[in-house]
């Protein structure tokens, strides 16, 4: 069966390259003319390979990323940029921090070979409805790689923004492939959704952060973390007390841990869950509302629950920074969670435009890119070392 291509640009040039370079026998090429248009074609077709003009005046390479996250299936995708060694890192690391595929950059104008040699696997995958098989991972590897050194947590910096100082962090999965490369969290988690084993992964990654964090606490730095925890886990009738054992085992205070827990994947109607964040709480665990808004959460039911901490949804940010009725919508969202006497943490801040806007709305706690990418524990240290000497400065943060 043929692979669709889709040529996202804002001239008609890259899809004729493509339909002239590709053979029509493997590919079929279709057209969008700029980022808004590719989107509603997204939405109604399935492509396997979005390849894209980075430099578009409507969108650019990472809105384009940040887009394809918000489809119900997920296209691979190549963009064309510029030689600069430092923008194809930038759109790499942004790839993997949304868990996007990226199967490469190539430089304008496109040359034929180079076309050829990024897409030559992609004939041999199994269509768009059957993106789970990207991954690569028979059950048996993933389970191996977990309890070995497949996976690997990485750390994002978290800034308060009131006094610009560092707050801790936020622990992320990482998996190293066996051909080199890495997976991001959203592909990990894709993988061990498929094939049941989203509490095996949760147990994981609490047991390798802690025991990252408990090191760092060894050698004199006590560095608060956020680390994800999955329904499949809280619905367990002994997860509380797995999480209690594990802070002791590797010397953690609690109060030094935050479990996020996502707002669309909390069953607020189940017992057991209730009943272990309750647990957790009354232990001295953090409990933070991750990704608030993109769920359907009462929030009648959710007053009960003792959270101390609201993530607010990236798309908020991304929406408000553009648009007067998400800015809106946004500022009202830290209104209800200062109201609430909560903590509000804005994920997904990218440029100087979205810290300015999470400041003025009076948000805490601020993470993204700006900030700091997720890094390895021995990269956070150096991170904070050089954010408290002064010789990394965060653009219109202080």
């Amino acid at each position: 069966m043929s692979k669709r291509i889709l040529a996202v640009d804002d001239s008609l040039r890259l899809q004729e390259t493509l339909s002239t370079y590709l053979p029509a026998i493997d590919f079929l090429v279709a057209g969008a003319a700029g980022g808004p248009q590719a989107l509603d074609v997204l939405k109604t077709e399935r492509f396997d390979v979005v390849v894209a003009n980075h430099n578009m005046a409507d969108y650019d390479g990472f809105r384009l990323i940040e887009m394809i996250t918000d489809l119900d299936y997920s296209p691979s995708i190549v963009l064309v940029c510029d030689d600069d060694p430092v923008v194809r890192q930038k759109i790499r690391e942004h790839a993997m921090a949304y868990s996007i595929d990226l199967l490469g950059t190539l430089s304008s104008p496109v040359s034929r070979d180079m076309l050829v040699s990024t897409l030559v696997d992609v004939a041999d995958l199994g269509g768009a409805d059957t993106e789970g098989s990207r991954s690569g991972l028979a059950e048996s590897e993933f389970m191996r790689g977990l309890m070995t050194d497949g996976l690997s947590p990485v750390f994002q910096p978290k800034v308060n923004l009131r006094n610009g100082r560092v707050v801790g962090a936020e622990a992320f999965a990482r998996w190293s492939a066996p051909g080199g490369g890495l997976l991001g969290a959203g592909a990990v988690i894709k993988v061990a959704r498929e094939q049941g084993h989203m509490d095996v992964l949760t147990y994981r990654m609490l047991e390798l952060a802690l025991q990252q964090q408990g090191k760092w606490r060894g050698e004199g730095k006590d560095v608060p973390l956020s680390v994800n925890i999955s329904s499949v886990n809280l619905r367990k009738t002994d997860f509380a007390d797995v999480v209690s054992g594990l802070a002791d085992q590797f010397g953690v205070d609690p109060s030094m841990v935050r479990l996020e827990i996502t707002e669309a994947d909390f069953d607020v109607d189940d017992r057991i869950p209730l009943e272990n964040l309750g647990r957790l709480h009354a232990r001295g665990f953090g409990l933070g509302l991750d990704d608030f808004g993109a769920g359907f959460a009462p929030l009648m039911k959710l007053k009960s629950i003792p959270f101390d901490e609201i993530v607010i949804d990236r798309s908020f940010l991304a929406r408000a920074a553009e648009d007067q009725t998400a800015r809106i919508i946004f500022e009202t969202a830290i209104d209800l969670v200062k109201r609430l006497k909560l903590s509000s943490t804005v994920e997904g801040v990218e440029t100087e435009e979205q810290l300015k806007l999470a400041k003025d709305v009076g948000a805490d706690v601020a993470q993204g890119y700006l900030i700091g990418k997720p890094m390895s524990a021995n990269e956070f240290l150096i991170w904070i070392e050089d954010y408290e000497d002064g010789v990394l400065i965060i653009p219109g943060l202080t």
